[in-house]
């Protein structure tokens, strides 16, 4: 599997979305990004690539 992932990624946090008619919290965060390609290497499930 190949992941795309860049430091910039940290500037993508939205506060509020819009779901089902409602405004919840957003669920994309800088932390969620982190967490994810730390999960991958961590699991080594393939490349991390730049975009």
């Amino acid at each position: 599997m190949k992941t795309v992932y860049s430091p910039l990624h940290a500037g993508h946090a939205g506060h509020m979305e819009l779901v089902t008619s409602a405004i919840v919290p957003g669920f994309e965060k800088p932390s969620r990004a982190e967490f994810i390609r730390a999960r991958v290497e961590s699991e080594k499930l393939g490349l991390i690539i730049g975009p």
